[in-house]
């Protein structure tokens, strides 16, 4: 990807500053403090343009490189780590947009060569620039913010996978440019009342390579969370709790490909979402943003060497991986650890004079709470050492190329003898889910078919460090495949029919050449006393099992290969 450098004029009135206490600043304040940083250190420090995103504006990326570099191949070859930051996602939760500024301040006035930042000030720029102060009626500050939906009214943390939005596509040019082995999203939080300050999400350890998550689990996790206890800043896992209160216990959260840290464990980065309370002042979620940041900064820069290794090695096997879980579960077991809450009291609501809760933080407590983060897998997906693709489908062709997926083309006509993918069943929401009317509980079988495949088709061979996205989105029962988020939703629908009183006659003629399909039609009208009264029926059924039925219906555009 190109990326190139910044030059915008905002008005010279404003300029970098720390900010009041309950101000997150407006989108060109917080370019314009960038602006101010990259000027002050030009060697260090750059700001890039990128593609344009669904407010019409540029996606930016600030660049801390203290070797002044700004090459992501010699980045990588010197062993250094890649860490990107993305700020105001949701731009009505901007902690991060003010921490990730002082962040860069501090980083530049203390360099650092083992660690390269690649921070985006604000992703939701259409969000940022809808600025009000009412729309997080639960938060506590700032005076003004940002809005959730971006220019398109998208959640863009709903968005990854499906890359609906300009900025999804800018951001994954971006992400497949540095190869970061560190991603961080700052948000805050939404739900119950706590001492904490900051909560973190983290991928489930089991979508990565073995050594990789071992890594996390004993080393990387356990750093973080004393480090921010060393800093006077306890942290505790996201408080996403199975009954009323935390003391149910809490559920390790899981980010499906959809969301940003699910969507970067698919190319082995470690993911975090950092989530600060919103029930803590302003000032003091931005303080404990930057804590997390600087937390996270003198762990990549002690384990260096082993962060930048793991994801070497991940990417290696992950091209030569054929097997890959995209569907997983929580278990029952749970792990215990302490947790500080306040204790629930069972109040009658003054609004609808039913019961209601009210956290009472007279009522302090610490202790042990279950603690649900180990994941099975419920569903696993075979590649095949090739996919084919027509070129109709150009939609999934252009995400999968934005990417970093490998693609060539079919140079002559040619038939293939290739496995099918057929669409049993699934199940559809009422109304629409970020755009879209979202398939669930996908099933799928397949069978062997001569294919036709012309010129200018396209094939994907399944040796690329991208195989892990290939499964989850080619495969359509991966719960954030391509087919369920309707880019296949055409195949859906039956194009030929048969006239019953016409197609009588066929029938007979059909059931005269098939012993098979015959003896089974005979057998469904013994079993199916329904069936058996029900003359369209029986003459669907026939047809469905005969050469006229289409072939295409139903049929998954994405064909699999063994041979070249």
């Amino acid at each position: 990807m190109r990326t190139l450098l910044l030059i915008l004029a905002f008005p010279a009135s404003v300029s970098f500053a720390q900010f009041p206490e309950n101000y997150t600043p407006t989108y060109p304040e917080a370019v314009k403090a960038y602006e101010d940083l990259a000027a002050q250190h030009r060697k260090s420090a750059r700001l890039f343009r990128n593609d344009t995103t669904d407010s019409g504006l540029p996606l930016l990326t600030f660049v801390i490189d203290s070797k002044g570099t700004f090459d992501p191949e010699k980045i990588h070859e010197e062993k250094r780590v890649v860490c990107l930051i993305m700020n105001g996602i949701h731009a009505g939760e901007p902690g991060g947009v003010n921490a990730s500024i002082a962040f860069a301040k501090a980083r530049l006035e203390n360099p650092d060569d083992d660690v390269v930042y690649v921070i985006i000030p604000v992703y939701n720029i259409g969000g940022a620039l809808n600025r009000n102060s009412t729309s997080r009626v639960n938060q506590m500050g700032p005076a003004e913010y940002g809005f959730r939906g971006n220019a398109r009214n998208l959640d863009l943390n709903r968005d990854f996978i499906k890359s609906d939005s300009r900025n999804a596509r800018a951001f994954a040019k971006i992400f497949h440019h540095w190869g970061p082995e560190v991603f961080v999203d700052t948000h805050t939080t939404n739900g119950a009342d706590y001492p904490a300050a900051m909560t973190l999400i983290h991928s489930i350890p089991e979508k990565y390579h073995t050594l990789q998550a071992s890594f996390l689990m004993r080393d990387f996790l356990p750093a973080l969370f004393s480090g921010m206890a060393e800093r006077n800043e306890p942290m505790t896992p996201y408080v996403d709790f199975r009954g009323k209160t935390p003391e149910s216990g809490l559920d390790l959260f899981n980010d499906r490909p959809r969301y940003s840290t699910g969507y970067v464990a698919l190319f082995n980065t470690f993911g975090f979402t950092s989530e600060a309370h919103m029930l803590k002042p302003f000032d003091k979620r931005v303080e404990a943003t930057l804590n997390f940041l600087k937390t996270l900064h003198t762990f990549m820069s002690t384990k260096r060497d082993l962060i930048v290794q793991l994801k070497r090695v991940a990417d290696e096997e992950t091209a030569t991986t054929r097997q890959f879980t995209t569907n997983w579960k929580l278990s029952e077991m749970a792990d215990s650890i302490s947790f500080s809450g306040y204790r629930a009291d069972s109040i009658t609501s003054e609004v609808t004079g039913l019961p209601r809760i009210r956290y009472n933080r007279d009522k302090p407590y610490t202790e042990n709470i279950p603690y649900f983060n180990t994941n099975e897998a419920t569903y696993k997906t075979i590649l095949p050492a090739f996919y084919l693709i027509p070129q109709a489908w150009t939609e999934v062709i252009s995400r999968l190329r934005e990417n970093d997926i490998a693609i060539e083309r079919l140079k002559s006509d040619t038939l293939i003898k290739v496995r099918s993918t057929y669409i049993r069943d699934y199940e559809t929401v009422a109304k629409p889910y970020e755009g879209h009317y979202l398939h669930s509980n996908t099933t799928a079988g397949s069978r062997t078919q001569d294919v036709q495949f012309y010129a200018g088709d396209y094939l994907i061979r399944t040796n690329q460090t991208g195989n892990r996205f290939l499964a989850n989105v080619l495969d359509p029962v991966s719960p954030d495949s391509y087919f369920n988020w309707n880019y296949f939703d055409s195949v859906i629908m039956q194009k030929e029919y048969f006239s019953d009183y016409l197609f009588e006659d066929t029938a007979i003629e059909v059931l005269k050449e098939n012993s098979v399909l015959r003896k089974a039609f005979e057998a469904k009208k013994k079993e199916d006393s329904t069936f058996a009264k029900d003359g369209p029926a029986q003459l669907d059924f026939i047809y469905r099992n005969s050469k006229y039925y289409e072939t295409t219906h139903m049929r998954l555009p994405v064909f699999s290969s063994e041979a070249d």
